[in-house]
């Protein structure tokens, strides 16, 4: 039997921002009509988990996920649609959810002990590694609502630690709180996994949903637009996530001074590129012009898509001089033997440097988007060797 089954759900929110369209819905829902304006959060959706399952939910912000797991755990109900769910649920979603603000800290944890139907010595034994998990010193005889966002989310985690529900819901809480706690909530869901928990998990964290999750559904616009391993569907939605960032416009310069003149990306059939599987080699070349004659320099950046910088070197630090290329024209070459960026969307930067290597004149930027199939974590591959 599934732990959770989910056939043909829908949840739809009538558009009431005024008096007019109030009573308009209110009218419809009594007279049994369809309300027709307003907004599918959920169309359609079809799924089944069992249990020891672990299923990240994936999606931009409005696609539905948020709403899915409310429906799940009971918060609000659905439009339409059948949900079965064969289990008790322990669910982490907005911070402070399930807690009194004007109660304590530890008297929250005896209300959560207490509607988990844990009573005597044995609440008394939960509710004190609840207070050493959270770990928040004095804060736990303070009210919550004094409490820091990453203080609550300690509280929340504490208590499922305890209760050990059959299915444990999350949405974002690991993007709350400090590396230690982090770490702390990581090894606790391996061993609640290992130990036969089902758990479905909301992130926008790519590395958290290839570590937690086996499974992963991509929820676009209220629809389940893919469904499979965590691996493949977290980077199918990279990818389409990054693909849509905007592109960077250079600004404009001064063409008669200092400039790049052109810029292009090859691969080693010298043909121009903007994709590249990681660890194929690589050509830039750039061409600079200068309107004294002196060769100017040139400065080679990479970064994100987030224009984060990954790397970035003057020619200067190694004594490279461009090569003439015509009246004005100087041109630098530059290879990168098993390109170590991992899968994602880059920005080349080219940069003019004057004569004298001291300015920073002009910019040019070229799109590179490196593809490949790894598991490994953040944007670049070392060169590590397992001993």
């Amino acid at each position: 039997m599934p732990l959770i089954e989910i056939k043909n759900l829908n949840k739809f929110y009538p558009h009431v921002s005024n008096n007019k369209q109030r009573v308009k819905s209110m009218w419809q829902i009594l007279n049994n009509r369809p309300v027709t304006t307003g907004s599918h959060v959920l169309k359609d959706i079809n799924l089944t988990v069992h249990k020891g399952e672990s299923l990240a939910i994936v999606g931009r912000n409005g696609a539905g996920k948020s709403t899915l797991l409310k429906i799940l755990s009971g918060v609000i109900q659905p439009t339409s649609g059948d949900i079965q769910v064969n289990g008790t649920i322990g669910a982490l979603l907005e911070l402070g959810s399930g807690f009194d603000p004007e109660y304590t800290g530890i008297d929250n944890l005896k209300l959560s002990a207490a509607l988990a139907g844990i009573r005597g010595q044995q609440a008394k034994e939960k509710i004190n590694r609840m207070i050493e998990f959270a770990d928040i010193g004095d804060y736990i005889r303070e009210p919550v609502k004094n409490y820091s966002s990453g203080m609550v989310v300690r509280l929340g985690f504490a208590v499922i630690t305890e209760t050990k529900p059959d299915l444990l819901i999350t949405d974002e809480v690991l993007a709350v709180g400090d590396e230690n706690f982090q770490r702390k909530c990581l090894a606790w869901i391996d061993h609640y996994l290992s130990s036969g928990g089902t758990l479905l998990l909301v992130s926008h964290s790519i590395y958290h949903v290839q570590k937690i999750a086996h499974h992963a559904i991509w929820l676009e616009k209220g629809h389940i637009r893919m469904r499979g391993s965590a691996y493949d569907v977290s980077q199918a939605y990279h990818y389409d996530s990054v693909s849509e960032l905007p592109e960077i416009t250079p600004a404009k310069v001064d063409q008669s001074g200092f400039h790049v003149a052109e810029a292009a990306i090859y691969n080693h059939e010298h043909q121009v590129i903007d994709e590249v599987r990681s660890g194929e080699t690589v050509y830039f070349k750039a061409r600079l012009y200068s309107p004294t004659g002196e060769a100017p320099g040139l400065c080679f950046g990479v970064v994100s898509f987030d224009n984060q910088p990954v790397y970035g070197v003057y020619s200067e630090q190694f004594k490279q001089q461009p090569k003439k290329a015509a009246d004005g024209l100087f041109e630098f070459t530059l290879r990168i033997k098993n390109i170590p960026l991992l899968p994602g969307r880059y920005h080349i930067k080219f940069h003019t440097m004057s004569p004298d290597q001291l300015q920073l004149i002009d910019t040019l930027e070229k799109p590179l988007t490196v593809k490949g199939e790894t598991r490994e974590m953040g944007i670049t591959r070392l060169p590590i060797e397992w001993l």
